[in-house]
C-alpha cells in the first residue's frame, strides 16, 4: 500500500522548506558563519531569536523529512545471521586507517524526537530574607551572585549548543536525500519519530498566520499516519 500526500500538504512543504533554507543561510550571515563554524557565545539578544527560530524549525523539518520518506516507504531492518557472525568473529579485526580528524565536525541533524515524560510538579524556591548588608571579608573574596544583575539584551550568553544544531539543520538542506533514507530506516524500525503534541513554537510568534497553518497541517497528518493502528 503506497501513500501519496494530499496537494495542499506538498504546497505547503515546498514553501516550508525553501523558507526554512532561506531563514538558515540568513542566520549564518547574521552571525559571521561563513568562514569559521564555530561561535561559543553570542548576546542575550542573538541567542533568543536562535532559539525562537530552532523551536519552530527543527520540527517542522523533521516532519516533512517524515512524510517524504513515508511516501517512499520504509526501508527493511537488516538482520545479520549467525553464519556471518560467526565468520566476523573468528577474523582478526583490521586496523582502521588513520584519518585527520576535522577540526569543526559538521553536526548531524536528529531525526527522532526526545520521547514525552510526563512534568514532575515543581516547587517553588525557598525565600530568602535579607535583614540587612551582606557581611564581606576583606581576606576572602566574595562569591558573585548573578541575581543582583539584571538580565540585558546585550549579555554574553554561551551559545555553542544552538550553533551546531543550527548547521545540523543546514545540513538537511545540503544532502536531503541522506536525511529521507535514513529517516525510512527508522521507519522500518517501527519506531516513535514524531511528537503526538503539536510543538508550542507552531503557534506562536513572528510566524505568520500562513506560516502557523502550513506547520499545524504538517504536524497533523504526520501524526495521523505515525500513530495509525487501524
Amino acid at each position: 500500500m503506497t501513500y501519496k500526500s494530499p496537494d495542499f500538504l506538498v504546497y505547503a512543504g515546498r514553501f516550508t522548506v525553501q523558507w526554512l533554507d532561506h531563514a538558515t543561510a540568513g542566520f549564518r550571515r547574521a552571525l559571521g558563519l561563513t568562514l569559521l563554524p564555530a561561535l561559543p557565545f553570542l548576546p542575550r539578544r542573538q541567542l533568543q531569536e536562535l532559539t525562537r527560530f530552532l523551536a519552530h524549525a527543527e520540527p517542522v523539518m523533521r516532519r516533512i523529512l517524515y512524510l517524504m520518506a513515508v511516501e517512499l516507504g520504509a526501508l527493511p531492518v537488516r538482520e545479520r545471521t549467525s553464519s556471518a557472525t560467526a565468520s566476523a568473529a573468528t577474523r582478526a579485526p583490521a586496523k582502521p586507517p588513520k584519518t585527520s580528524r576535522p577540526l569543526f565536525p559538521q553536526p548531524r541533524f536528529r531525526l527522532s524526537e526526545p520521547e514525552e515524560r510526563p512534568q514532575a510538579a515543581r516547587t517553588p524556591p525557598p525565600k530568602r530574607f535579607r535583614t540587612g548588608p551582606r557581611i564581606r571579608r576583606l581576606d576572602v573574596e566574595p562569591p558573585v551572585d548573578l541575581s543582583e544583575y539584571p538580565a540585558g539584551p546585550d549579555d554574553i550568553l554561551p551559545a555553542a549548543r544552538h550553533v551546531r544544531r543550527l548547521l545540523a539543520l543546514e545540513d538537511v538542506f545540503e544532502n536531503m536525500s541522506r536525511y529521507v533514507t535514513a529517516m525510512r530506516r527508522l521507519i522500518g524500525k517501527a519506531k516513535p519519530v514524531v511528537g503526538r503534541a503539536l510543538p508550542p513554537a507552531f503557534r506562536r510568534r513572528p510566524l505568520t498566520p500562513a506560516q502557523q497553518q502550513n506547520a499545524c497541517d504538517l504536524h497533523a497528518e504526520a501524526t495521523r499516519l505515525a500513530y495509525n493502528t487501524s
